[in-house]
Parts: structure tokens; C-alpha cells; sequence
């Protein structure tokens, strides 16, 4: 019984889930990309996003002030500031299933619709830790490290807190690169292994249910980046 709805969680998760955000840093710019390189997910290593789907960017600096930057909504996204943590928000809008595939339109727009959904994404990369900057950044779903992700090794834990609005979350499936994980305990964290060095990405996905002629649900994904040296 523990295994099916394991295996349940993982398939709800991965529908979510299909592609990956992330924020790369190359000499001292930090470039978001989507797609596949660094997840377990099969496809595309990078697929090409509509820039116009950005909707916030967030910098905040060693003492936790947010830097006014001017970004250009163009593909692909570059940071030029030194950000403490970057954080940037991309929604796709909304989303139909049909019997002849699924369409990027609500499905009050479309013939014959299965199930609808509005998608919400967003990914975090972390560059300088404290507790005084580490805090919620997202009024929907964020991931936020309760040690420093960047002393950890290959080997160790880090404990995540799982927000939505702000509080914490119970049973929020959580994936380390493209795998399912676990789910948050009744307080809303988790411990995670880190696998490897490198980027790392973490995801975890909030579906919430709503009554309307455009959608059945929203689903909330956010991705946590931090680098292990």
C-alpha cells in the first residue's frame, strides 16, 4: 500500500515537473535556462522559453536589501548584478488537456477539455547563506534551507522548510534532481542527501484545487539552486 501511493505522489509529481528551471552562473553573469541538463527527466538538455512569461526578478544583496535592476525580457534571461540570491518568477499561463492533445489556453477556450490547470514556476539560486538573508521569498511556494546549503558535501543532509503564503506545508513531494525524494513532515521540512557536486537542484510542487470556468487547479513549482564545491 506504502509503495502504490509512493508511487502515485512520484507520477503527480512528475506531471508537474515535466521541465526544469535553473539559474546558471557564467564568468559573473547568472543565465536562466529550462529544459533537461541537469535532471534525471528525459528530453531536451535546453528548451527555448517565452521571456514574456517572466513575471519578477529579485536580487538581494550580502545584507539582505534587494538591488533595482533593470532585466531585459529577452532569451535567455541574464542577471548582471552580484546577487546574494536570485530569485525569478515564470508562469506559462494555462493549460488543457484534450482528447487531441494538450493547449496552452483555458479550458473555457478550447473544445472538449479533460482537466485544466494554471502553472506557476519559479527557482531560486542561492549564492551567499545566513539565516538573515535566508527568509520567504515568494508569497506562493519557496524552498528555504535551514543550513548553510554551501558548506555541504557530497554526502551530507540539508534541512529544507517548505512555505506556501508563508507557512509552513505538510506533504509536499519534494525531487532531487528529476527523482522523487520524500514528502515534508507535519512541520513542512525535510532532509535531502546531496548526491553529487555541482549545481544542485531540488523541486517541490504544490497543486491547489479551484472552481472556475478557466482551470480545475494551479499547480505551484518551485526549484532551489545552490552550487557544492
Amino acid at each position: 500500500m506504502l509503495n502504490r501511493l509512493l508511487v502515485v505522489m512520484w507520477l503527480s509529481f512528475s506531471l508537474a515537473c515535466a521541465h526544469d528551471l535553473w539559474i546558471e552562473k557564467f564568468q559573473d553573469k547568472y543565465i536562466l535556462y529550462y529544459g533537461h541538463k541537469y535532471s534525471s527527466h528525459s528530453g531536451k538538455k535546453l528548451i527555448k522559453y517565452n521571456p514574456e512569461n517572466i513575471q519578477s526578478v529579485k536580487c538581494i544583496d550580502k545584507n539582505g536589501n534587494k538591488i533595482k535592476i533593470n532585466v531585459k525580457k529577452e532569451y535567455p534571461l541574464i542577471i548582471n548584478e552580484n546577487c546574494a540570491i536570485i530569485y525569478v518568477d515564470i508562469s506559462s499561463g494555462y493549460w488543457t488537456k484534450t482528447p487531441y492533445g494538450t493547449i496552452n489556453k483555458p479550458k473555457s477556450q478550447v473544445d472538449t477539455p479533460i482537466k485544466s490547470w494554471l502553472s506557476y514556476e519559479s527557482v531560486k539560486r542561492i549564492n551567499l547563506w545566513s539565516k538573515n538573508l535566508e527568509k520567504s521569498f515568494s508569497k506562493k511556494l519557496d524552498i528555504i534551507p535551514v543550513n548553510d546549503p554551501l558548506k555541504l558535501q557530497e554526502g551530507d543532509k540539508i534541512r529544507l522548510l517548505i512555505t506556501f503564503n508563508g507557512k509552513p506545508v505538510k506533504n509536499i513531494p519534494v525531487a532531487y534532481d528529476g527523482k522523487y525524494r520524500g514528502s515534508t513532515d507535519n512541520y513542512g521540512r525535510i532532509n535531502i542527501k546531496i548526491k553529487h557536486k555541482g549545481l544542485q537542484l531540488i523541486e517541490a510542487t504544490y497543486r491547489e484545487k479551484v472552481y472556475s470556468e478557466k482551470t480545475d487547479e494551479i499547480i505551484y513549482t518551485t526549484i532551489l539552486n545552490f552550487e557544492v564545491k
